[in-house]
């Protein structure tokens, strides 16, 4: 089973980085010097993956996702002439994607009181295993839903940290680069945003198990 939350290997992402050139880096590289072709396919190879990160975290079917998708797609456009190769571009896009979700999510949270009320049909149950049979798919479906809930009450710093983290799969190095704060400021976030979900899911011992991916 997939763990949304603990990624304890931090230095796993390095070493798969050095077996394996990102591919898009040089596209990256000639659209942060104004290639059009190479911002075109740039784009075009990204796409699906802002696409899925915003709907992780806006819900499969908010009517928002796809121009917030475009707008985190013109976010790492915009940022591109200040990568330095830190990650992979396919791991940067998405914790931009992250952070302009959350954007978007706390913006709406506020004109609208009472979140996000969009159906249960989230793409956040994609990042857990995915078991067979109704009773599994409705408690992945709850799991996530608590997770998006969660998102809206936890204060800022503690809730990008976390959706960083379980949805955009960064290390704590690349979340506090992404940030801008101190590993250690970003290790107490994380610690807090994690004792807010059990505290939620107390007396749910199977939404915590699933996502959590321990007894």
């Amino acid at each position: 089973m997939m763990r949304l939350i603990y990624n304890r290997d931090a230095d796993a992402s390095e070493r798969e980085r050095a077996r394996h050139p990102d591919e898009l880096a040089g596209l990256a590289h000639a659209a942060a010097e104004g290639d059009r072709s190479a911002t075109h396919a740039l784009l075009v190879a990204l796409a699906p993956h802002l696409l899925r990160t915003v709907r992780s975290l806006l819900g499969r079917d908010n009517p928002d996702a796809e121009d917030v998708a475009q707008e985190a797609a013109l976010v790492v456009l915009g940022a591109l002439p200040g990568f330095r190769g830190e990650s992979s571009v396919q791991r940067f896009a998405t914790r931009t994607a992250v952070l302009v979700a959350m954007n978007a999510r706390r913006k709406r949270a506020a004109s609208k009181r009472g979140g996000d009320q969009t159906a249960l049909t989230t793409d956040l149950d994609e990042l857990v295993a995915q078991p067979d049979g109704p009773e599994q798919r409705l408690l992945r479906q709850q799991a996530a839903e608590a997770v998006r809930a969660l998102l809206l009450t936890l204060p800022a710093p503690q809730a990008e940290a976390l959706a960083l983290h379980c949805v955009g799969g960064c290390t704590l190095a690349e979340i506090a680069t992404a940030t801008n704060a101190p590993l250690q400021t970003v290790k107490s976030r994380l610690r807090l945003a994690r004792r807010a979900l059990r505290l939620t899911l107390d007396g749910k011992p199977a939404l915590l198990e699933l996502l959590e991916g321990e007894p």
